[in-house]
């Protein structure tokens, strides 16, 4: 299951409001574990200090003690919204985005939840500093929560059926969203966005027609879409309600209008950065897509992928 326990990163200064209540109802639906944890910056420089003497030692302990407190307080509140959670608490000091992920690892957390609604920003995927480094580096999906909490009722899976290299990776997050979706009776809309990026080259140098350069863009388009027929092959007899669909165009444009019309409660895509391979839902692109997006984002890294914090 890949929703049995969920890290729940809290900033000392944070006040909880409504952007974890989509999460924690899915997580009591679920009955899932959901570790709060908050991470001390700024304190660094006292460590080796505190080595000698008693006041730096009891600076952060007291810190150490505030925010444990803080955090069982957060839990004393939840447990009665949310009776099947299984709460635990984690207070750790260093830089918050590698704390994090080393958390998550340490506790076996399944997924990392991030509220990045904060210091006034309106959309979740504006991201920070710490977000961006845990979208980047964290081996571990990350869940970024919409402002506006609702149930998920469309949940959009944006894949890249161009290169066949990467099929394993769109199963992996095929299999995510599926289970995800059975989990909270969603709807699935598969989507890929493609363009015949030669298309102008095509008619300038090599002679190809009007006619011709639409033919091919037909044959494209179709085995494109054969390939995500493919893809969902293997859950033909899934109860998920389930369709797919094709875009025509730039990925970074077309794909967060289309989740904008649709009304699509969360995105689930692959977040990888590889040379070679643009115009997609991978490295940049995926960043320029993500800075546009106002709903819920559920990120995931391939396999193989092995977070450089972790060494």
């Amino acid at each position: 299951m890949n929703f049995r326990h969920l890290l729940l990163p809290i900033a000392p200064d944070q006040q909880l409001d409504e952007s974890f209540k989509e999460v924690l109802y899915f997580a009591n639906e679920n009955s899932a574990n959901v570790t709060l944890l908050t991470v001390i910056e700024g304190l660094d420089e006292y460590i080796e200090i505190s080595h000698y003497t008693g006041t730096t030692l009891g600076l952060l302990d007291n810190a150490t003690k505030f925010y444990h407190q803080s955090l069982k307080h957060h839990v004393h509140a939840f447990r009665a919204q949310y009776p099947s959670i299984k709460f635990a608490t984690l207070i750790k000091i260093g830089v918050p985005f590698i704390e994090i992920i080393k958390a998550a690892h340490e506790v076996q957390s399944s997924l990392i939840v991030i509220d990045t609604h904060r210091k006034k920003k309106s959309k979740p995927c504006q991201y920070g500093s710490t977000t961006r480094h845990l979208m980047r580096k964290s081996d571990i999906p990350i869940w970024s929560c919409s402002m506006k909490p609702m149930a998920i009722r469309r949940v959009g899976v944006a894949v890249d059926v161009s290169n066949q290299e990467q099929v394993q990776f769109n199963e992996k997050i095929l299999s995510l969203s599926m289970e995800f979706c059975s989990l909270t009776d969603a709807e699935l809309i598969l989507i890929h966005a493609w363009r015949l990026d030669t298309e102008g080259f095509l008619r300038k140098w090599s002679g190809y027609s009007q006619l011709d350069v639409a033919l091919l863009a037909k044959k494209m388009r179709e085995d494109h879409a054969g390939r995500m027929k493919s893809l969902l092959k293997p859950y033909e007899n899934n109860l998920v309600k389930r369709k797919i669909k094709l875009l025509e165009g730039d990925a970074k444009q077309i794909i967060p209008s289309f989740i904008d019309k649709e009304s699509i409660d969360m995105v689930i895509m692959g977040s990888l950065a590889r040379a070679g391979i643009a115009g997609f839902l991978i490295g940049n692109t995926a960043e320029s897509m993500l800075d546009q997006l106002s709903c819920s984002v559920l990120t995931l890294k391939p396999n193989e992928f092995h977070s450089p914090v972790l060494g």
